[in-house]
């Protein structure tokens, strides 16, 4: 027999041979917590499979085997909705209520092949981008959910418009998320260092000399970062006249002084040098007109230029080791020195020494 819990019978129990004339008879069950004799008559109270005894005085048997189910009353497939990335598995872990229920799930279906396949074991694969309804069946029971196939975030990448900054500069960047179907492609902005600041929507402002680095982080944790330097001119300007006064000392030289006309001079002609890296002036005239326009008077002068170098150090050598720039900056005739740095949109530095007596 196969009984559904709950189920009451009464029983049944036939004596052989009829004209006995002991009929006396106990009942048992062969396991109680699948079904138990509860005020004279049989009540499936569990799962499984137990035998229905009957046992005369003189120990005669007989009995019947029944199978006691659990009809299940709920389903849950667990989210009402899932995402998964494009490429990616997720298994469903459905509920069944009564937690007993000998009903299983039986089939799971896919409302959309195209989008996400369901297996047998309830293992979701996304396969497009898209949604498809997942539906599970059990007994009398079913429960959907629906699942939604997205391409995550894979790459993020940082641009900004200039390779170096100035003090003072304005800044600007550009974000890019891969790929460029991505189902989420936001992001936040963080800023590491002193020397530049957030203003607004991918802009900053460069308020210090030193290294800054800008992050974008998705919201699937993918981070992407720009590293630049942001130089302060007149700090460069300064070392550079400080190195140039210990090579001239080391040489047994006054030290040079520095004049307001001669570094505005020197500032001048770096900027133009970016134009037209020449001593010539990028109209053509010589470079000592600067020193006119500017009202530096002088019997002697001269000019030391240089582009790429990244530091101080790095362009005070470079002209100690050209032997023509080298005797610029031990002209003993020489007392003075203004130096200019500027710095082009790619970040490239240039340099100028300008010397008067």
């Amino acid at each position: 027999m196969e009984l559904t819990r709950g189920t009451v019978l009464d029983p049944k129990v036939t004596i052989q041979p009829a004209d006995a004339t002991d009929k006396t008879y106990e009942l048992r069950s062969g396991d109680e917590n699948v079904i138990r004799l509860v005020d004279g008559q049989w009540t499936a109270v569990g799962a499984g499979t137990a035998e229905l005894i009957a046992i005369a005085d003189n120990n005669v048997t007989g009995a019947v085997t029944v199978t006691v189910t659990v009809p299940a009353e709920a389903l849950s497939l667990g989210d009402a909705i899932i995402r998964i990335n494009r490429g990616d598995s997720f298994t469903l872990k459905p509920v069944i209520t009564p937690a007993d229920a000998t009903d299983k799930i039986k089939i799971y279906t896919s409302g959309d092949e195209s989008v996400a396949s369901v297996s047998e074991n309830g293992t979701i694969l996304g396969i497009s981008t898209g949604t498809a309804i997942i539906e599970g069946v059990t007994g009398d029971v079913r429960d959907t959910c629906t699942v939604t196939v997205i391409v995550p975030v894979t790459g993020v990448s940082i641009s900004t418009d200039k390779r170096a900054y100035q003090v003072g500069d304005q800044g600007k960047f550009t974000v890019r998320v891969d790929p460029p179907d991505a189902f989420d492609k936001s992001y936040s902005l963080s800023i590491s260092g002193s020397a530049a600041v957030l203003t607004g929507d991918n802009t900053f402002s460069c308020d210090a000399g030193g290294e800054v680095t800008i992050t974008a982080t998705t919201a699937n944790g993918i981070a992407g970062k720009q590293t630049f330097n942001v130089i302060d001119l007149l700090v460069y300007a300064n070392e550079v006249l400080r190195l140039t006064n210990i090579e001239r000392e080391n040489e047994g030289l006054p030290a040079l002084s520095g004049t307001t006309a001669l570094t505005q001079t020197a500032v001048v002609r770096a900027n133009e040098i970016i134009r037209s890296f020449s001593h010539e002036r990028p109209d053509g005239r010589s470079c000592f007109t600067a020193f006119d326009e500017n009202g530096v008077s002088y019997r002697w002068a001269g000019e030391n230029i240089a582009m790429g170098q990244r530091t101080p150090a790095e362009v005070v050598r470079a002209w100690m080791d050209s032997p023509d720039h080298r005797e610029n900056i031990m002209y003993s005739a020489f007392g003075r020195l203004g130096v200019g740095v500027a710095i082009d949109n790619n970040g490239r530095l240039y340099w100028s020494q300008n010397f008067t007596d």
